[in-house]
Formats: C-alpha cells, sequence, structure tokens
C-alpha cells in the first residue's frame, strides 16, 4: 500500500493512546488502540464520534479509564486536525471539548486532573 499524508483510523488512535498514555500504564486504552490496529480507512472526514464513544463504553463500562475515554477524545479531535498533537495538554483539552463539550465524565475529569491539566 502506497504513503500517503492522510491519517487512518490506525494512526489517530495510535498517537492518540501515546499523547494520552505514553508509558503504556493504561490496559483498556492500550485495549482501544488493539481494537483499531488494523483500521486503514481514512480519518479525515469520518464522523468517528459515536464509534469511538461506543467502542469505549464496551472497554470500560465501569467507566474506570479516564486515559482511555480521554484518547477516545483526542483521536476525534486528530481526525480533524491531524497536526493536532504538537502540545500534549492543549491537545489534551481541545480533545475533552470536542468529544464531550461541556459534559465532561467524572472519571475524564478525575483523569484530568491527575495530569495536571485543567478541563
Amino acid at each position: 500500500m502506497p504513503e500517503t499524508d492522510v491519517p487512518t483510523v490506525s494512526e489517530i488512535v495510535r498517537r492518540a493512546v501515546a499523547l494520552v498514555d505514553s508509558g503504556g500504564a493504561d490496559p483498556i486504552a492500550r485495549e482501544l488502540e488493539l481494537v483499531y490496529e488494523d483500521d486503514d480507512r481514512a480519518a479525515p472526514g469520518l464522523d468517528l464520534r459515536e464509534e469511538l464513544r461506543t467502542t469505549v463504553e464496551g472497554l470500560d463500562p465501569d467507566r474506570t479509564s479516564g486515559a482511555a475515554a480521554v484518547a477516545a477524545g483526542v483521536a476525534l479531535f486528530l481526525s480533524t486536525q491531524p497536526g493536532g498533537a504538537a502540545d500534549r495538554e492543549a491537545t489534551i483539552r481541545e480533545g475533552v471539548r470536542v468529544m464531550y463539550g461541556g459534559d465532561v465524565p467524572e472519571h475524564v475529569r478525575a483523569w484530568l486532573a491527575d495530569q495536571g491539566i485543567d478541563d
């Protein structure tokens, strides 16, 4: 397959998980990455919000992984702004904003606070 500058869903999810959980400490975030590891759809132009949200809910029905939920938001953001990962905190804030708007779940707020990131 020829290389292009158009990021795939696999690439944006991998970048999002790496940005959010660089040490690999959160197993659910890593599961999210595995779910999409072979997804070669071009990410720009796809509406991934519902797909990412329901995937994370399926992997984490008890809402214990703020990292996975944030990674889904970051992946959503990166699907529209592929170059958006230059500043980790700004990218995470924007990912949370585009995924959750003003209704940020408590486990996401707790994860952000643990990271020292204002939501």
